[in-house]
């Protein structure tokens, strides 16, 4: 016998389920709701805010979150994921007219289409926090299962920081300069220099070689990774979480060598 859904069996706590975008919300909470009210039954949004026999989570819709969590929960759930199933029309104001609302057939066929939200892995989540200080907010991509999306922001930005760099540059010779040219231009022009000042510095030769490939891997970042995603992602394969942190952590540490460089 399968058991009743819990929107804590998706988001354990409050915390969490703010993390997830409205519609899923909405779709959490309409779940829960179905759970409660079968078809036909009428419930009343000030009903559900009563508390009753000692709790202030009478209808148990935060059912499996800590218990500090039920009041403010009760209120959340009436407030933003509320609207959104009504804005929706997978909840209504019954024929009657008392006020009191019921699951529409659209949100009746909602909850059984087996409909389920994006739940990412906390360990990728957690792993976030690693990342450079400009990518450590890409969680919402996660939640969304816009994985690709994500990678081509993160690469976006290492071109955006270049070019904030080149903007704020004195020499006339980055004016103008854009694209894969740009990692080029600035370590020729000074802005930015070689990072490990201790690597092969007895050996100009050497360190020339080193200096070359590390503005080579950085113009990767936009004649590659961001032109590829920006461009054609219609033609790179799907991605999971895991390839994903891979590429952000490749975003991130061309970053940070560029944060280094300056």
């Amino acid at each position: 016998m399968s058991q009743p859904f819990t929107i804590a069996s998706v988001a354990p706590t409050l915390d969490e389920f703010k993390k997830f975008s409205v519609e899923d919300q909405g779709v959490l909470f309409l779940k829960r709701l179905a759970h409660h009210f079968r078809r036909g039954q009428t419930f009343r949004r000030s009903n559900l805010a009563l508390p009753a026999h000692g709790t202030p989570d009478a209808y148990s819709l935060c059912t499996g979150w800590p218990r500090e969590d039920w009041a403010e929960g009760v209120r959340y759930l009436l407030g933003t994921p509320w609207r959104m199933i009504e804005r929706h029309g997978y909840i209504a104001e019954s024929l009657s007219g008392d006020g009191n609302f019921e699951i529409t057939p659209d949100g009746w066929a909602l909850v059984e289409s087996g409909t389920s939200v994006v739940v990412p892995d906390r360990a990728a989540i957690a792993a976030l926090s690693f990342l450079h200080p400009d990518l450590q907010g890409y969680e919402h991509y996660f939640r969304e299962g816009k994985l690709k999306e994500a990678v081509t922001a993160a690469f976006i930005r290492v071109e955006n920081r270049l070019v904030e760099i080149r903007d704020a540059s004195p020499s006339p010779a980055t004016k103008g300069v854009s694209g894969v040219s740009i990692p080029y231009k600035l370590f020729d022009t000074g802005d930015l220099k070689f990072p490990y000042p201790n690597l092969a510095a007895g050996d100009p030769q050497d360190r020339e070689g080193y200096a070359k490939q590390l503005k080579g891997f950085l113009t990767s970042g936009i004649g590659w990774f961001r032109n590829s995603f920006v461009h054609e992602p219609h033609n790179l394969p799907a991605i999971d979480e895991g390839e994903t942190l891979e590429l952000l952590f490749v975003a991130s540490h061309m970053l940070r060598l560029i944060d280094r460089s300056v």
